[in-house]
């Protein structure tokens, strides 16, 4: 048998299985990737129906989707975090600074007495 006998082999099943079968939708769904398996000589195997595909594709899109959404957010609470952190070292600094400053001034009145 040719593939083009394979071919429309497939689409007579096809039709004769009608809408109202099992498999008559499956394959009708899948027609395409199985007339390319039979014209690329690839061995035929069981395929997802075209609903669970995209249904798949739909998952898989949502996944990423909450991902970008969940690292969005932890970025946004990282930078929040960053820019906190960086108030209260300035802070901190200032703090020392002025301590520094105000126990120098201390020393220098101290050694003015001398």
């Amino acid at each position: 048998m040719t593939k083009s006998q394979e071919i429309a082999a497939l689409d007579k099943f096809i039709a004769q299985l009608g809408t109202a079968s099992y498999l008559g939708p499956w394959l009708a769904d899948a027609r395409a990737e199985i007339v390319r398996d039979i014209t690329s000589d690839i061995a035929p195997s069981a395929q997802l129906p075209g609903a669970a595909r995209r249904d798949a594709r739909d998952i898989v899109a949502a996944a990423k989707a909450e991902a970008d959404s969940l690292r969005q957010a932890a970025e946004s609470t990282a930078a929040g975090l960053r820019a906190q952190t960086q108030r209260q070292c300035d802070q901190q600094r200032q703090i020392v600074a002025d301590l520094i400053r105000r126990h120098a001034e201390e020393a220098a009145r101290a050694l003015g007495r001398l």
